[in-house]
């Protein structure tokens, strides 16, 4: 998972990178201002306050944190190890810093190619967060979406699902129902769903969540552009099934599997073809190739849609109420 100052989609702790100098060009000259006609009042003493010994410490290994994090992963690996073991010592285990800091130690283990490391490190980190510091709190529910990704990667979707399951009311309570990490965990939910053998289940909630995000994060936002591939390819495999080729294709289905064509979401010619052999039967359209192709290259996935299949308008946006997870007896 990226760190606080790397990841644009999971979900980031706070603050954002300090702007570096120059953005904005150069300062402007301002003229030397004219010397004072009398010299100022002198000013009492004020006696220098000196940081404690464990204020100096703390500074110093977040210092060493924030290096490692400028460096590559495998590098960054080494350096954190080292970091988090020393404020264990000097700032306490279930100190705020020392936890994240092991939280971020996870994340690099998993970018240096060492996921089943990192997926251990997480296990006996969340524990001591939840203790800690709270079920609720930002630190322990990002280190808990971290932790049930990693165990989806492992190949137990089944277990990723029931955390997300668990996880995904609190991130609302804390976040805001329509917070783009809610809106995120509701998709990694789906992924999890569909990897654990219910494309059907997938299928509707990514159906809902589409209209959602982009209701709610807009047209151009990443994720939507994420949840409608997905919810593209599931469509499409959904087709191809017995019971999928019964149900026809829903609006929100086909502007997905429209925008997996605009993107060109395929590794050969030949998948995209099927694919869109797949659409013109689902649809009864025909010749989409060039009415796809030949759109302008402004118009949104949705405008696409509508022109090809000669819908004069699109759908009203819908707001669907928060998705709430699947029973636990889906999993």
């Amino acid at each position: 998972m990226p760190t606080d100052a790397e990841e644009p989609w999971t979900m980031p702790l706070s603050g954002t990178a300090p702007e570096p100098p120059g953005t904005y060009g150069p300062p402007p000259a301002v003229p030397p201002a004219p010397p004072p006609l009398l010299p100022p009042p002198s000013a009492p003493a004020v006696p220098a306050v000196l940081a404690s010994p464990a204020e100096e410490a703390r500074a110093e290994l977040l210092r060493q944190r924030e290096a490692a994090r400028r460096v590559e992963p495998a590098a960054a690996v080494g350096m954190l190890d080292g970091t988090a073991r020393q404020m264990v010592a000097r700032l306490g285990r279930y100190d705020r810093d020392t936890l994240t800091t092991w939280r971020e130690l996870a994340w690099y283990r998993d970018a240096a190619g060492d996921p089943a490391g990192a997926l251990q490190l997480l296990r006996l980190v969340v524990p001591d967060l939840v203790q800690a510091l709270g079920h609720a709190d930002p630190d322990t529910l990002q280190a808990r979406f971290e932790l049930a990704v990693l165990t989806g990667t492992a190949g137990d979707p089944q277990g990723a699902a029931q955390q997300l399951h668990a996880l995904i009311p609190q991130l609302a309570a804390t976040l805001g129902p329509y917070d783009e990490r809610v809106l995120k965990a509701q998709h990694d939910l789906a992924l999890q769903v569909a990897d654990a053998g219910d494309v059907a289940g997938a299928l509707n909630q990514l159906r809902l969540l589409v209209p959602l995000v982009q209701q709610m994060l807009g047209e151009g936002h990443p994720l939507l552009a994420e949840v409608r591939l997905d919810l593209g390819r599931y469509a499409e495999l959904w087709g191809l099934t017995p019971a999928g080729r019964a149900t026809g294709l829903a609006w929100v289905e086909a502007v997905a599997m429209v925008h997996r064509l605009l993107v060109w979401d395929f590794e050969t010619d030949k998948e995209a073809d099927a694919s869109l052999r797949e659409l013109e039967r689902r649809t009864g359209a025909r010749d989409l190739m060039d009415r796809i192709f030949l759109a302008p290259e402004h118009f949104t996935a949705e405008q696409v849609a509508a022109m090809a299949f000669g819908v004069p308008g699109s759908p009203p946006p819908m707001t669907p109420p928060p998705m709430q997870p699947p029973p636990l007896s889906a999993y």
